[in-house]
């Protein structure tokens, strides 16, 4: 065993020539708005790209999935590193240049945010997460972001741990992924590794190709308060399922 993660359980398996990653979904992944189908496709674009690990065999009615093993994950430390922090920014462009076929999901920010405040109200759990006001403001700022989005193919949970450090960098876990807003993208690896201003303009030059503007820094503060929220509503979903 390799990872005992939140919605699947992995295994690394070696041959005398390879090694491959076997992938077991638990019961909570329809619950926590992943699509195994989408997840292989966009799967296949990435590996054709690079950027991501080949399928080796699937049954997504199962949710199970066997990918190539790229080698051991980031650590948390080099999250912070200039260097890294520069090549992220290549992956983000060349994951975001990818076009995307007409069945990959989309990933629209006010719909995910009410799919889960729903399951939550079904499952009779409140919390200050789903107060009036919090309700509110994501929805409004969820709202904002997705009417002035530029969608484009995003991975949605970039973190060390779903970061393989190889050259070109390589993503796994892409049950998140679909077509949304590219900034979101950002937003995860700067809330899950608390980056810094300096941090977060670092990564957003290098992703732009460009100095980023003020409202380059404002749309990517507003997208790590909803990646936050969200992170939030799919915490408490995980937990409400796992007592029902």
């Amino acid at each position: 065993p390799i990872k005992h993660g939140l919605t699947n359980e992995s295994w690394l398996a070696r041959t005398a020539n390879e090694a491959v990653v076997l992938r077991v979904s638990n019961r909570r992944w329809s619950s926590l708005q992943i699509d195994r189908s989408v997840e292989s496709i966009v799967l296949d674009l990435a590996a054709h790209a690079g950027i991501g690990p080949e399928i080796v065999a699937r049954d997504t009615s199962r949710g199970i999935l066997v990918t190539r093993y790229l080698g051991p994950t980031c650590t948390e430390s080099r999250m912070h590193e200039d260097d890294l922090i520069r090549r992220l920014g290549g992956l983000f462009r060349s994951l975001h240049a990818l076009p995307a076929p007409g069945s990959v999901r989309e990933i629209h920010l006010p719909t995910v945010i009410a799919g889960y405040l729903e399951t939550l109200d079904t499952l009779n759990t409140m919390s200050p997460t789903t107060s009036a006001d919090m309700r509110e403001r994501g929805m409004a700022l969820a709202t904002e972001i997705a009417d002035s989005s530029l969608p484009c193919l995003c991975h949605n949970d970039v973190h060390h741990l779903n970061l393989v450090d190889r050259d070109p960098l390589r993503l796994i876990d892409w049950e998140y992924a679909g077509i949304g807003e590219p900034f979101f993208d950002l937003a995860s690896v700067c809330v899950y590794h608390e980056y810094s201003l300096a941090e977060r303009e670092h990564l957003l030059r290098a992703t732009l190709g460009e100095p980023p503007v003020h409202s380059h820094m404002d749309r990517l503060a507003k997208c790590c308060w909803l990646f936050e929220y969200v992170r939030e509503l799919w915490t408490e979903v995980r937990a409400a399922v796992d007592t029902h």
